[in-house]
């Protein structure tokens, strides 16, 4: 058989079976070499001819593990053709297969592997926005992945972006709700950070103790803003949003710092400051509130994506 791929264009002959990874190399019979190369650029065609395979992975890069294991999309991937007895070979809108979704990747400048932030439905002639208040203070490249109806996904479009805000923010993924710790009344303040390790103390016989050592690794502190009312409103309003957003759900929220740090923490211990006496459209109000560090950031990012 030969299919072409719209971008870039591909043709390849073959039959269903086994894996074939194809790491930089041109295939005569049964033997192969290397291409002197640590990527090739531009592939334009590709021919396959005598071999029973289900799955073939083409990528720029050669300086990769030679290994039979299967791989996701890569930031270098020029096909990723998985067949499931059929033979479109995950060529999305070739031949019949049409785009249904669009995954949203992201990644940082010096990686290569992404992260799915989201899909959204595929409607024709609409714009996509897609506003990402998970990211940390960095470089990153966001790829907008189109997705055949059958689930392969196609070739990525990308672009480049670099994320540069200050303070203190919590942000909750699923509902794209934040809440900026970056307002104060008088002194600013400092924001202190507790770096818990678990660690076991036992008294010997010896001059000296011993001590252990566990894998519990975690990060507690607190962080402290000032909530200023709208017109025509008091603070309690906003008061009530913050509490119900973000301390009465008792999930995980990412906090991210303009130095580049970021955590997975849950939230408590809401309390509040403010004058005796307040009047309408002056009443400030300063709220105080505990994190705890419970989840590896790059992990909860991407879970149910």
């Amino acid at each position: 058989m030969g299919r072409e791929v719209p971008t870039p264009p591909l043709s390849f002959f073959m039959g269903l079976r086994h894996l074939i990874t194809f790491i930089g190399k041109s295939f005569y019979g049964n033997s192969y070499f290397r291409s002197p190369t640590s990527s090739i650029r531009k592939i334009n065609n590709l021919q396959v001819a005598n071999y029973i395979a289900d799955e073939l992975h083409v990528r720029e890069r050669t300086d990769i593990d030679q290994s039979n294991m299967r791989e996701t999309w890569q930031s270098d991937t020029r096909l990723l053709a998985k067949f499931k007895n059929s033979l479109e070979a995950g060529n999305v809108e070739n031949g019949g297969l049409q785009i249904v979704e669009f995954a949203i990747k992201r990644r940082r400048i010096d990686e290569i592997n992404s992260i799915t932030l989201g899909r959204t439905d595929f409607i024709h002639n609409v714009n996509i926005n897609w506003v990402d208040v998970t990211q940390p203070n960095d470089k990153f490249v966001y790829s907008i992945v189109p997705v055949g109806e059958n689930g392969l996904e196609g070739f990525p479009n990308e672009v480049s972006a670099e994320s540069n805000f200050v303070g203190w923010w919590i942000v909750d993924k699923d509902n794209n709700e934040v809440l900026a710790f970056d307002k104060a009344i008088g002194n600013v303040g400092n924001v202190d950070t507790q770096l818990n390790q678990g660690r076991t103390l036992i008294e010997t016989f010896s001059p000296y103790p011993q001590i252990y050592y566990n894998n519990q690794e975690y990060t507690s502190f607190s962080l402290t803003t000032v909530i200023i009312p709208k017109e025509f409103e008091r603070s309690g309003k906003e008061y009530k949003r913050v509490f119900q957003n973000f301390i009465q759900k008792h999930t995980p929220m990412i906090v991210k710092s303009g130095d580049g740090r970021v955590f997975v923490c849950d939230v408590s211990n809401l309390r509040t400051s403010q004058p005796l006496n307040v009047w309408n459209g002056h009443d400030y109000l300063t709220i105080t509130v505990d994190l705890v560090e419970v989840e590896d950031y790059e992990t909860y990012i991407s879970e149910n994506r």
